[in-house]
């Protein structure tokens, strides 16, 4: 007996499930009309958006890191962000060691000052830091503080010997915003002597600061609801850190409050969230679901076109609905996290 020897190579794009549909619902995948197919199309968008009120898509969570900006207690997530999961405040202990920059005052990008500049006088210029022979460490977590807005295109690389440079994260091109961090965590990190911030192309680089950073600390946040946050008296303290957030669902983008408001520019705040599934594309392109979602979708998407193309007898809508009801609940009752649950009492108020 003979096996594929692959496992998740079948391409199914949204016209084969279309065309499924159709014939589950007793048609001809020909005789659809231009009109039905972009129907079945919009049913299709209807049922990947209400997936996130039936529960958390695990494939749908991602991590973001914020870096703070002083006085800013108001930080907007991402377009299609359905909810926060964990927040947490973070520090990272900073590499500045022996600063060098193609041009520019290096040292002005690590002195934790952020009204002070390094500029770069050309767009493929560097800046970089030497950790000394045999003090290399690992950088987990990379964080940019502009002082220019504009587009540049860079990478982030290591070095053991400042001669041959690898890239340890390409940043590629990006919009930068004054006065706003970015970060970036690196995945398959590497332990170096040298490191450096490497432009490419895009307006000339200007850095108010520049983290390397290693060996971060993580501190959960404490939820609050749209009481608890409109109910505090001083809404306005400043603090070095915040205790505690409170996730606001306004659209298009909803946004995260910080309370206290920080006071210290260099912490992070670390998040994991639960978004939208991507958007229905081309009838020639994938969905963004995992194969064990695929017949759940598919017979979901039968029933909604058996409601809306004429003809369709009664008892075969009913029957895939019950279908697609019993494909959907097994998917759904699979979307689970297996580890142990632990109850514990929220005594966030008396320890913060």
């Amino acid at each position: 007996m003979s096996y594929s020897g692959t496992v998740g190579t079948t391409v199914i794009d949204v016209q084969t499930l279309i065309d499924h549909g159709a014939r589950r619902a007793g048609k001809l995948a020909e005789e659809l009309t231009n009109e039905q197919v972009q129907s079945a199309k919009e049913s299709l968008f209807y049922l990947l958006s209400n997936m996130a009120n039936r529960g958390i898509q695990y494939w749908c969570i991602e991590k973001e890191v914020y870096g703070l900006n002083v006085d800013k207690y108001i930080y907007d997530l991402p377009i299609g962000t359905v909810d926060v999961l964990n927040a947490n405040y973070r520090t990272v202990t900073r590499l500045t060691t022996d600063p060098s920059s193609s041009s520019g005052t290096a040292a002005y990008a690590f002195d934790g000052d952020t009204d002070t500049v390094c500029t770069l006088t050309s767009n493929t210029g560097y800046i970089a830091i030497n950790l000394g022979t045999s003090q290399g460490q690992y950088v987990g977590t990379v964080g940019i503080l502009p002082g220019v807005s504009g587009s540049v295109t860079a990478t982030i690389e290591w070095s053991n010997d400042n001669i041959t440079w690898s890239t340890l994260y390409n940043i590629g091109q990006v919009a930068w915003v004054d006065n706003t961090w970015q970060y970036y965590e690196i995945i398959n990190g590497q332990t170096a002597q040298y490191y450096r911030l490497k432009q490419s192309a895009g307006v000339n680089m200007v850095v108010r600061e520049l983290v390397f950073g290693t060996m971060p600390m993580a501190i959960p946040l404490a939820r609050m609801n749209r009481d608890d946050y409109t109910n505090l008296p001083n809404r306005n303290f400043t603090s070095n850190r915040p205790l505690q957030y409170w996730f606001d669902r306004t659209i298009p983008q909803p946004s995260m409050y910080l309370w206290p408001v920080p006071s210290d520019p260099f912490p992070q705040i670390e998040l994991w969230r639960h978004r939208q599934i991507m958007d229905v594309g081309d009838l020639n392109g994938e969905l963004e679901i995992p194969q064990r979602w695929y017949l759940a979708i598919q017979n979901m998407l039968a029933h909604q076109m058996a409601m809306e193309i004429p003809g369709v007898a009664g008892d075969r809508i009913s029957y895939l609905e019950i279908q697609a009801e019993k494909t959907w609940n097994m998917a759904e009752q699979e979307e689970r996290d297996k580890s142990p649950i632990y109850f514990a009492p929220n005594i966030s108020v008396y320890t913060r």
